[in-house]
């Protein structure tokens, strides 16, 4: 077997609890002649300089420091600078066994496939098994991508970390990925792969191991999940409108919306209230906080079903000068005493008015909280029109 040059490309944003384990995986592969790309989205914490002291050591890894962008747009940064015969990405918070790229490598030179797809790990459970088989989509791509779309068993997973691609194949794919997608682009450019290959190969054995990180500031029922997942099933049939398989698919892509509106229904139903008028702006303050949301009125309501979505942050007390005039029969409202007895790292005033903060400001001062730890900003007028999303301002 010849022993072409791969690349990896490593998307990484404020991942710095990760990113050692993550390098130091690909580093040990025993497919060694690779060229490795680290693409520091603007990192705010210290990822950009644990990139840069592994490159210092390390002469096959090079990193880019870029304004964050989102993740499209890393990995496209990525892209540009590959110059493998064969491109895989890990992304930053993951890791991957030593022989992955070996067994990948090996598969792709000796069957000549246009990519390669592995199992991988996820809570230590492995994802969606299969045989060991090539598919020839010259003969079987339509009920392959029927499969793949709706996630059945014969399909593969929409994730581009779990394979190896030929260069040119994915270069010329994710190029057609808008970068402002946030939810679905790997999807979207597996099924832009499989329109566009002839033979893939399908590998049982898992090699990558995906995080699943309670420290990422991810939507849990956010309402613009609706309008991303309608802004990809549009995607998914512009794709297959161009490339003429539209009319073949398209009762297989009504059930992905349907399938997909059912999912966001059932987890929805587990609120009671949702955003309405007003959403926080600023969110990365909370990430790794205990907040205290101070105001039950429309600006507090709306801030408490927006943050109780966020992971990354915890909800240590809601509270208000008058909690007998609210009932919210599912959540404890509490009175402005009790953040004597609560430990918190930063107050959340909710109000709509400057003036009503700063009084509540003075007051809080007065009860004796440290000045450092209250905050308040103009609440955001949510609307769906909105050029800045709650999803895009509170993207990690």
């Amino acid at each position: 077997m010849e022993f072409p040059l791969i690349s990896i490309i490593v998307p990484i944003f404020n991942v710095e609890k990760f990113i050692p384990e993550c390098i130091e995986s690909i580093q040990k592969q025993s497919y060694t002649n690779m060229q490795v790309i680290l693409v520091d989205d603007g990192s705010t914490d210290s990822s950009g300089k644990i990139c840069d002291k592994y490159a210092s050591g390390d002469a096959r890894i090079e990193v880019i420091h870029q304004q964050n962008k989102g993740l499209v747009a890393a990995r496209k940064s990525g892209l540009k600078k590959a110059k493998g015969k064969y491109i895989g990405f890990v992304d930053g918070d993951d890791y991957i066994d030593s022989d992955m790229y070996q067994t990948l490598v090996r598969e792709m030179e000796e069957t000549k496939v246009d990519f390669v797809h592995c199992r991988y790990w996820e809570k230590n459970s492995t994802i969606r098994s299969s045989e060991k088989k090539v598919i020839n989509l010259s003969v079987e791509r339509i009920s392959f991508l029927e499969n793949t779309i709706l996630g059945v068993k014969d399909g593969i997973t929409p994730s581009i970390w779990s394979k190896l691609f030929k260069a040119d194949l994915i270069k010329k794919t994710y190029d057609q990925v808008q970068d402002q997608y946030s939810l679905g682009e790997d999807f979207l450019n597996v099924c832009l792969c499989i329109l566009e290959c002839d033979k893939i190969m399908i590998l049982d054995d898992p090699y990558y191991h995906y995080r699943i990180r309670e420290g990422s500031l991810s939507h849990k029922n956010d309402i613009h999940d609706l309008y991303d997942l309608f802004k990809l099933y549009t995607g998914l049939t512009d794709i297959l409108s161009v490339y003429g398989y539209y009319n073949d698919l398209e009762k297989t892509t009504d059930e992905f919306l349907w399938n997909n509106l059912l999912a966001y229904m059932d987890r929805i139903n587990s609120y009671h209230f949702q955003i309405e008028h007003y959403y926080f702006n600023e969110v990365k303050k909370l990430e790794g906080k205990r907040i205290v949301i101070y105001g039950a009125a429309k600006v507090g309501r709306d801030y408490y079903a927006q943050i109780s979505r966020y992971t990354d942050c915890e909800i240590a007390l809601w509270v208000d000068r008058f909690p007998e005039k609210y009932h919210y029969s599912h959540i404890t409202l509490h009175g402005v005493e009790a953040l004597d007895s609560t430990e918190f790292d930063l107050l959340l005033i909710a109000v709509l008015r400057e003036e009503t903060a700063n009084e509540i400001y003075d007051q809080l001062i007065d009860r004796g909280i440290d000045q450092a730890k209250i905050f308040w900003s103009e609440p955001e007028l949510y609307s769906l029109s909105n050029k800045k999303s709650v999803r895009e301002n509170g993207r990690p």
